[in-house]
């Protein structure tokens, strides 16, 4: 019964994110979403596809093989394909196909040569190669059936390094354009998909060892199955979280931001639209509005939104988020000194932030110490 437990708490893990996150299309349809489900949907039968083998169920096992040989390098495209529905604002579908295309072609290769198989040479095949990682001894379909497998495990392998590079690359551009256009980035950078990207490379990296060794180590007993079990639900727990948790996508940042020209003012006109954009901000107290954005700033200095961003981002060097932080920063400082019967609170309110987690890290950044030590200065 405890093995029976241990093999399935993956698969069940995947089931129940799977219908939390389903419930939540329902509230608001989100494509990022729709994308994070067929990845739960697809671990979901991948892990069945392990209860099954650990469970030695020899009747289903070469119909839950041919499914494991298209999930298995299917799972981290599909993961790929969720970080690129969050980024990126028009996504080439073709392309997203054929991220697939190598799970498809796994798939479709063992599943021939299963059906070229008879019964005694299928029988044979799961009995020295699945269970008994014995490949030398195979002849036949067997043989070319071991040899596919072989060539999913590589493809799987070679699937890492490639998703980790672009997915990071993907995450830090929408983080860029998310610090250049907002002042307030509480929940719409993504931290979380970041780390998780990292975990999901390091579990996968193990997953591919674990298959090196030989899933027929694993199935001796409930012992040596417990960790890869207990680690890959803890990470797809992580993952169903993240992603509940993530509601500001590339799709929430106004279309502008992609849609207008990048021709750039001249050297003269960027440090004259700087000068303006300091008199304005700071004159008028804007870096006080908690949702203030460069956007706002163009509509205020009748400019275009790409030559705000060349004078905050190229001209100062900074961030427009950071560049706005740390004038509320200072802001804050002053208040900390000047009114010692305001509370941090209040300070945190008058400063123009909209959650005390972000005040006390930019803070901390700006000041290097925290506003409870400045205050007692």
């Amino acid at each position: 019964m405890i093995s029976v437990l241990i093999a399935a708490l993956p698969m069940m893990v995947c089931c129940v994110l799977s219908v939390l996150i389903a419930l939540s299309l329902f509230s608001r349809r989100n494509m990022a979403k729709a994308r994070l489900l067929v990845f739960m949907l697809t671990a979901a039968v991948l892990y069945l596809a392990h209860f099954v083998y650990f469970n030695r169920q020899m009747a289903v096992i070469p119909l839950t093989d041919i499914l494991y040989n298209f999930c298995n390098p299917a799972v981290f495209p599909l993961y790929y394909l969720y970080i690129e529905e969050l980024t990126e604002y028009r996504p080439n579908r073709r392309a997203q196909i054929l991220c697939l295309l190598p799970s498809v072609l796994c798939f479709l290769a063992v599943s021939i040569i299963y059906l070229l198989m008879d019964d005694e040479e299928t029988t044979r095949f799961i009995q020295q190669y699945l269970y008994g990682n014995e490949f030398t001894s195979l002849s036949g379909f067997p043989w070319w059936q071991g040899v596919a497998h072989s060539v999913v495990r590589i493809v799987f392998a070679i699937q890492i390094p490639l998703v980790l590079f672009f997915g990071f690359r993907r995450i830090t551009a929408y983080n860029t354009v998310v610090e250049s256009n907002y002042s307030n980035i509480e929940g719409k950078r993504i931290v979380g998909v970041k780390t998780l990207l990292v975990l999901f490379a390091i579990t996968s990296f193990l997953a591919f060892v674990f298959n090196l060794i030989g899933r027929q180590r694993f199935a001796e007993g409930p012992e040596p199955l417990a960790f890869p079990s207990m680690m890959f639900s803890l990470l797809l727990l992580l993952i169903g979280h993240v992603g509940l948790s993530q509601q500001f996508s590339v799709q929430d940042i106004e279309a502008e931001v992609f849609q207008e020209s990048e021709s750039m003012p001249e050297d003269g006109g960027a440090s004259e639209l700087l000068e303006g954009i300091k008199k304005l901000v700071n004159n008028e107290k804007l870096f006080l509005y908690p949702n203030l954005k460069v956007s706002d700033l163009a509509t205020r200095l009748h400019s275009n939104r790409n030559y705000i961003y060349h004078a905050i981002n190229v001209e100062m060097g900074v961030s427009f988020s950071d560049y706005i932080n740390g004038l509320r920063i200072d802001y804050a400082s002053r208040l900390l000194e000047e009114c010692p019967e305001l509370s941090i609170n209040d300070v945190i309110q008058k400063s123009g932030f909209t959650s005390s987690s972000a005040f006390y890290r930019n803070f901390k950044k700006f000041k290097g110490i925290t506003p409870t030590e400045k205050r007692s200065k």
